[in-house]
């Protein structure tokens, strides 16, 4: 039975997979942001402090990884701790 987190090597950087379908950082970040919207609208929201950095670290992850969004330009750019950018 295969892990239900992966992680693999790739030249352009780290590969996350869960139950077997690739996660891009992007997506996740928009998931954390629909997630904080959902929260919101549905009267169960968290303390303020936790809603802000969840917030905040949707928002960096939706903004380093923003080719991916589009599937033209994903996997043309190399993972860095900060914004990614292409190589060359």
């Amino acid at each position: 039975m295969a892990p239900l987190v992966q992680v693999r090597r790739h030249p352009l950087g780290p590969r996350v997979y869960v139950a077997g379908l690739r996660v891009h950082e992007c997506w996740a970040g928009f998931g954390a942001a629909l997630g904080l919207l959902a929260a919101e609208v549905t009267d169960h929201s968290a303390p303020h402090r936790l809603q802000t950095a969840v917030a905040l670290v949707a928002a960096w992850m939706m903004a380093k990884d923003w080719p991916d969004f589009f599937p033209s330009r994903r996997d043309t750019y190399a993972w860095r701790v900060g914004v990614h950018r292409r190589d060359g």
